[in-house]
């Protein structure tokens, strides 16, 4: 997964999952969660949104989001350019969620997602989903010109840069020529998340990929991954995964 993905390689990312587990990020393309099973917490734009199953959640272009409590529980994630289905708004969705959307709006995104994965990108699957987009949109209301800043996609390019040095607000700061106070802001009230968490958290996602293999130990890990020491890069898996990078190299 990468840090920002400011736009999708692909004409469409379509899967199911058990867990969401991506930390903030931002792009051009429409993203939309169905819960099947379970729950999760998603933020987008720094509210918090409770999903639960039959709910849906979508987010716009160059809305920042992510999510959290996520792994244990059954979701199908769409990205798609909203081109692709005349999806071109004015605006942004009051609320993220829809808890209401008819069974018909499901429906129709199972059988998108079930000939999305035995034929690909079909005409099949192009009408299903903007049958579904025509549903799914009635039970949304848009807020029209919401202005969004750029401070936090350059917050989030920074961080994704440079997220394995010993990195602060203030060098972020400095590098995009804005207050101290405008960055912690915007971690607090836009990204929903606090600096060190996201920090570690781009910092996890190099930590499990590298524990997938025996080339490095979990000292040399901590260190490619940008913990300044072993016990905080522990502290941090364990807080995020519930067990220790050892306990997760061995159950791989």
């Amino acid at each position: 997964m990468e840090r920002i993905f400011r736009e999708t390689k692909q004409e469409i990312s379509f899967f199911k999952t058990t867990c969401l587990d991506f930390s903030g990020h931002l792009h051009e393309d429409i993203e939309v969660v169905l819960v099947r099973k379970g729950t999760a917490v998603a933020y987008c734009d720094g509210v918090q949104y409770r999903l639960r199953a039959g709910s849906f959640f979508m987010v716009f272009p160059n809305q920042v989001h992510h999510y959290i409590d996520s792994n244990a529980g059954e979701y199908i994630l769409l990205i798609v350019k909203p081109e692709r289905h005349n999806l071109l708004f004015d605006g942004r969705p009051l609320s993220c969620v829809c808890e209401q959307a008819d069974a018909n709006a499901i429906a129709l995104l199972e059988i998108a997602l079930s000939e999305y994965e035995n034929s690909g990108y079909t005409a099949v699957v192009a009408s299903c989903l903007t049958a579904f987009f025509e549903k799914l949109l009635t039970f949304y209301q848009i807020e029209k010109g919401t202005p969004q800043s750029n401070i936090a996609l350059g917050i989030l390019h920074y961080c994704s840069e440079h997220y394995t040095e010993d990195i602060t607000i203030t060098d972020i700061a400095k590098a995009l020529h804005v207050s101290k106070s405008a960055v912690s802001h915007t971690f607090k009230k836009r990204l929903g998340v606090g600096f060190i968490d996201h920090i570690h958290a781009l910092r996890l996602m190099d930590a499990v990929r590298l524990l997938q293999g025996d080339q490095y130990s979990i000292t040399e890990i901590a260190d490619l991954s940008g913990f300044s020491t072993v016990r905080t890069f522990n502290r941090a898996f364990q807080k995020q995964y519930g067990m220790s990078p050892s306990e997760y190299r061995k159950r791989r």
